[in-house]
């Protein structure tokens, strides 16, 4: 039971403003032809145009505290009706670790968001705008 309702927070996170803005700020990015170091505020929500890991194109990213996106998903766990609060510390981190799995799965998959830990105690969030070689992505 705990593992469906896991799969149905994972699809509510994955829907959450964060994600939506940074699918709206990829396309006013390559729409603008935003190069490095450029930042786009969307709502509250500030990104920065970067390199990708290989230099050859440019992405959109986020950079969030761990505990901000935990909040997050243990608000959105709560209103499915599980009880995080009364959870021990090891089924916590169990819980949390398997969900960070699965949701950097379905952001990937579904919208083309890379999920990384780091830097510290954050998560970066990543999506595609272009290459430079001008293949659209």
């Amino acid at each position: 039971m705990k593992k469906d309702l896991r799969i149905k927070v994972i699809q509510m996170a994955s829907q959450d403003e964060i994600f939506r803005a940074m699918s709206y700020a990829a396309l006013k990015a390559r729409a603008a032809r935003l190069g490095p170091g450029e930042i786009i505020k969307i709502g509250h929500f500030e990104m920065v145009v970067a390199e990708d890991e290989t230099g050859e194109g440019c992405v959109v990213q986020i950079i969030e505290t761990r505990q901000n996106m935990e909040d997050l998903v243990l608000a959105k766990a709560k209103e499915l009706g599980l009880a995080p609060d009364a959870w021990d510390d090891h089924e916590r981190r169990e819980w949390m670790a398997s969900f960070w799995i699965d949701l950097a799965r379905v952001l990937s998959k579904w919208q083309n968001i890379e999920m990384r830990s780091g830097p510290g105690e954050n998560l970066t969030f990543e999506k595609a705008v272009y290459t430079q070689r001008g293949l659209e992505i």
